[in-house]
């Protein structure tokens, strides 16, 4: 963690935001009296899944119970022909 003067911050705001950017923590004083903290922001969590981790997420094996085509096709023999 470093400290930075209110003033140094004026002068050097992109400096001292890249400091925070790569990681360090930088306590802003006024007068010596430490006053705010710059941090880095933590890595957003993503609210969605890309194609791959949906892919990632997949069974490794294919299911293996019968297609639904091979249960359908005699499931309305018991109705008689359609009127």
């Amino acid at each position: 963690m470093s400290f930075v003067a209110v003033r140094e911050l004026r002068n050097n705001t992109a400096a001292v935001i890249e400091r925070a950017r790569s990681g360090e923590d930088v306590t802003i004083t006024v007068n010596g009296v430490p006053v705010a903290k710059l941090v880095p922001v933590p890595p957003e969590k993503r609210a969605f899944l890309t194609t791959a981790d949906l892919l990632a997420l997949r069974p490794a094996k294919p299911i293996t119970e019968p297609h639904p085509h091979d249960v359908w096709d005699d499931t309305t023999d018991d109705l008689g022909p359609i009127q």
